[in-house]
């Protein structure tokens, strides 16, 4: 890493989260954040998120670190070639096309005239995605009647730097999409697939909310997230986002976090189960999906590196629960 930008990125998430500290503790703290990263593997943003400035060693052991998240990868996700069936957007759509309940294209494969049907009756709304993009990013909403399809089409397939898909805009429907009317608010659902024993573990859930108008509700692109109980589906912790700031209510909805119930839990959970088995060779993924309100589900992405922040960032470490399940995956 480079030292410039360590100390920029430590200062940076040390103001954040602990603001200002006298010259003794501050050089404490980087003393701290280094025997946090030896003996655990924490990254910077590990060991601010997870306040391991105010946990002893024992605390720290129970969180999913930078280092223990790639020891879950090499053993649930070992396979550089499967994993594409996740990272590239083509791909994706094509394997899991049953459940993804929207139109999409292939810009790359296309010609202008199957470029410009989609367009004519894809309605008013469509989304530009790279096929390599991740956490929001390279993903563009674009009112269609503001745009020249003749020009759209050139740029696209000149564009050597990536390739790109367009796809229908989901409508989203229910009480979920109250709380932020702006974005398509997605279940978060970490599964990790003992393949051995073909038992899909659903490890965690949360519900992703947008903010400010924004339609992205990716946590690192300034949504929010809330923990959902994964026996109940009832929503128990306090909104949170990327800084841990906690929210009781949404800040531009009202709507209350605590005590929300997902519609037809036991149909999402089931859902994502048979997703998940789809997938054997890509054991450790999390997967996006969107409840049309009926009982049925639209699966938007499945993210073999899913971050490990999302699922802890509420003071609950998550690596004992990892371990008892990557025993039996280690042997098989």
């Amino acid at each position: 890493m480079n030292i410039k930008y360590f100390f920029k990125r430590f200062e940076s998430r040390r103001k954040i989260h602990v603001g200002k500290v006298n010259p003794i503790t501050h050089v404490l703290l980087y003393i701290d954040y280094f025997t946090s990263f030896v003996l655990h593997g924490a990254s910077i943003n590990d060991y601010f998120a997870y306040k391991f400035y105010q946990l002893r060693y024992n605390g720290r052991r129970e969180y999913v670190t930078y280092r223990r998240y790639h020891r879950i990868q090499n053993i649930c996700n070992p396979s550089k070639t499967e994993i594409e069936k996740c990272r590239d957007k083509i791909k994706f759509n094509t394997y899991f096309k049953t459940y993804l309940g929207r139109r999409w294209l292939d810009v790359s494969s296309s010609t202008f005239d199957e470029f410009n049907q989609f367009m004519q009756n894809i309605g008013d709304t469509v989304f530009i995605k790279a096929i390599d993009s991740y956490r929001g990013i390279g993903v563009e909403s674009c009112v269609v009647k503001d745009l020249d399809i003749s020009e759209l089409y050139k740029k696209l397939r000149n564009d050597n730097a990536s390739r790109y898909i367009l796809e229908e805009k989901i409508q989203q429907y229910g009480e979920i999409a109250d709380f932020h009317k702006w974005s398509i608010n997605t279940i978060r659902i970490i599964t990790v697939y003992d393949t051995l024993h073909d038992k899909v573990h659903i490890i965690s859930a949360n519900l992703r909310v947008g903010r400010s108008k924004d339609h992205r509700d990716n946590l690192h692109s300034g949504g929010i997230a809330v923990q959902i109980d994964i026996e109940t589906g009832i929503m128990f912790s306090p909104g949170f986002d990327q800084d841990n700031n906690l929210y009781i209510v949404h800040p531009d909805s009202n709507k209350q976090f605590i005590g929300f119930k997902i519609p037809y839990w036991e149909e999402c959970k089931n859902f994502i189960t048979e997703v998940a088995k789809k997938l054997p060779t890509v054991r450790y993924v999390g997967w996006d999906i969107v409840s049309k309100g009926d009982g049925s589900f639209i699966l938007i992405e499945g993210n073999d590196n899913a971050d490990h922040d999302i699922q802890q960032l509420n003071n609950k470490g998550m690596w004992k629960q990892y371990k008892n399940i990557l025993k039996d995956i280690k042997h098989e």
